[in-house]
């Protein structure tokens, strides 16, 4: 047993420690009961692997850990690191935010008995009780109905694991989904429909819900001005060449028959 405790002791004396330079926000926004992807990057140009990322709250407890039995209760199950270490990416995934998550939360890394610390590797989350209001693109002044228009509806949002769904109003033709990444760990994620306007004289609403992750929502809306075609107009002009094409008719000469020129 004592010789034991000398080799551990003599293992950790030859544990080496390396500071190295991260990139993650300082501080960054989540949605509660979403999820939220944390960025974090770092160069790492050694050929022997990181064995384990860690995560840990800056006054102390870890958030994410290779084994799960180290995590602190309140953060099991809930954490995950997406990326490769050994390419340098250490973005971490907390699900299920809870209102008071809100860290300061630090990576730091080993490698056998090395130990690996990063300088601007920690993070402090902004919790939003409401999501990101969709912003809708604008719609013409007036529309005719049955005439067909495109439309888009984006979010921002900082779960791209899990990004949110749209629900529209109206009945589509087409739809198509994008995810931009506009800065660092804000994601846009776009709905685009085309859809036929529907018969009827007057303003109409056209509504788009973004579900999040774990089903919370928003909607934004845009009013149409929608116009029935002057198909009478269209119904008279027809009348009135044919009309006119009737009299044109009726104004050429009859040709005279076979006996009305012999009796000349």
């Amino acid at each position: 047993h004592f010789f034991f405790q000398n080799i551990c002791g003599l293992s950790s004396l030859f544990a080496a420690f390396h500071v190295l330079a991260a990139d993650v926000p300082f501080r960054f926004s989540a949605l509660t009961r979403s999820c939220v992807v944390i960025p974090c990057s770092f160069q790492y140009e050694e050929d022997i692997p990181l064995t384990r990322g860690i995560w840990s709250k800056k006054t102390g407890g870890i958030v994410f850990h290779n084994g799960q039995s180290n995590v602190i209760d309140h953060f099991k199950g809930r954490t995950k690191i997406l990326g490769d270490l050994n390419e340098g990416n250490c973005s971490l995934e907390i699900d299920d935010i809870k209102p008071f998550d809100n860290g300061p939360f630090c990576f730091h890394a080993e490698k056998g008995h090395d130990k690996y610390r990063f300088n601007n590797s920690c993070v402090f989350i902004v919790m939003k009780a409401s999501p990101e209001k969709p912003v809708m693109t604008p719609v013409p002044a007036e529309v005719d109905a049955g005439s067909t228009i495109t439309v888009s509806c984006s979010v921002a949002h900082t779960c791209p694991s899990h990004p949110p769904i749209f629900s529209w109003s109206v009945p589509d033709l087409s739809s198509e989904i994008s995810h931009t990444l506009t800065s660092s760990g804000i994601w846009e994620t776009k709905s685009t429909v085309t859809f036929m306007v529907a018969a009827g004289d007057g303003v109409r609403s056209l509504t788009c819900t973004a579900i999040f992750w774990r089903d919370k929502q928003q909607a934004g809306t845009v009013k149409l001005n929608v116009k029935v075609p002057c198909l009478v107009f269209f119904y008279y002009s027809c009348m009135k060449l044919k009309c006119s094409y009737m009299s044109r008719i009726t104004d050429v000469p009859a040709e005279k028959s076979l006996w009305d020129r012999l009796s000349r």
